[in-house]
């Protein structure tokens, strides 16, 4: 299940990095291109993180499946 993370971090993080050279070379179009992907990729790796957050474990009972004390 981690493996599935590599990719997306590794991009976002190479953005990350790249991103004082892109906003050196001064062609605002391409710049502003470079800005939207970094934030949009961002904006999706913390949905995916919200996402497995709110989603409940496979392997859990339903609450009305479960047993009653």
């Amino acid at each position: 299940m981690r493996r599935q993370w590599i990719l997306p971090c590794g991009m976002v993080a190479a953005m990350v990095v790249l991103t004082p050279t892109a906003i050196r070379i001064r062609s605002t179009p391409w710049t502003i291109g470079w800005s939207a992907t970094l934030l949009g990729s961002v904006a999706v790796l913390m949905l995916l993180v919200l996402v497995k957050h709110l989603t409940p474990p496979a392997d859990r009972p339903e609450p009305h499946d479960a047993p009653e004390a």
